[in-house]
Formats: C-alpha cells, sequence, structure tokens
C-alpha cells in the first residue's frame, strides 16, 4: 500500500515538474526532485535506473559526496530496500 502511495505520489510531483517547465509560475525543480525521491523509494527499477545513469553519475553524484548534510539524506533514501516505515 505504501509503495503505491509513493508511486502514485511521485509520478504526480514529476507530472507538476514537468507543467513547470512550460509554465513560468510553478517551479519545476522542487517538484522534479521530489517526484524522483518518491520514485526511488517506490521502485527497485528506477532506483537502478537513476543510480546507473551517466548523467546522475557525472553531475549529480559529486555534489552529493560533497554536501555531507544532503550525503547522509540522500543515503538514507537510496539505501533503503523498501518504502520509508512512517
Amino acid at each position: 500500500m505504501k509503495k503505491i502511495m509513493f508511486l502514485v505520489l511521485g509520478i504526480a510531483f514529476l507530472i507538476l515538474g514537468i507543467i513547470g517547465l512550460a509554465l513560468p509560475i510553478i517551479p519545476q525543480i522542487p517538484f522534479l526532485m521530489i517526484g524522483i525521491c518518491l520514485l526511488v523509494v517506490s521502485s527497485k527499477k528506477f532506483k537502478t535506473f537513476i543510480l546507473n545513469n551517466r548523467l546522475y553519475q557525472q553531475h549529480v553524484e559529486p555534489h552529493i559526496k560533497g554536501n555531507k548534510t544532503f550525503s547522509k539524506w540522500w543515503n538514507h533514501v537510496v539505501n533503503r530496500d523498501g518504502p520509508f516505515e512512517l
């Protein structure tokens, strides 16, 4: 049930982020980041897709390793096998 909730919320946030690309009123970056984080938590396939993506490895991973606070949070999100325990 939690996986489905995270999956639906992740897709909804991604859609809002994509809409935000066309409409300057809606901020796209926070919606895209939240959507990606929710999808990483909900799906193992999406998690492996993101972690093995060349763009992630070149552009995002160095910033995550450089920022200790964000690194700790991101490792907590990514290293989970299932959804957050609520």
